[in-house]
């Protein structure tokens, strides 16, 4: 199994974890959902690169694709209705958007 995309994948959940922490504060609770995410996408994939079992990989991709999905869903109101601050998001929805296609380059290969 290839470890390069589970590894590219762990450090951009390690700054998503920062900027999303700082959107975090910015929203208020409403991304509590995608924090939660966030954060067991982010153990997973470590669980993966540890174990390197299918499962797991597995288990971890789909964790960073929900974590993208909830990332969009619940920020979606905040650029909807007010966009003078929706430059203060988009360091956190860049990251978000690498995941799926990181997930999976990662299941694939």
């Amino acid at each position: 199994m290839e470890y390069t995309y589970l590894v590219i994948t762990l450090a951009i959940l390690l700054s998503s974890i920062t900027t999303g922490f700082i959107t975090f504060r910015m929203i208020g609770m409403r991304l509590a959902v995608h924090f939660g995410f966030l954060m067991l996408a982010f153990i997973a994939t470590i669980a993966a690169i540890a174990t390197g079992l299918t499962t797991t990989v597995l288990a971890a991709a789909v964790l960073q694709i929900l974590a993208t999905i909830t990332a969009y869903t619940q920020i979606w109101p905040t650029l909807k209705y007010s966009i003078q601050t929706s430059p203060g998001y988009a360091p956190h929805l860049a990251l978000m958007t690498m995941l799926p296609v990181l997930a999976l380059a990662a299941v694939l290969m």
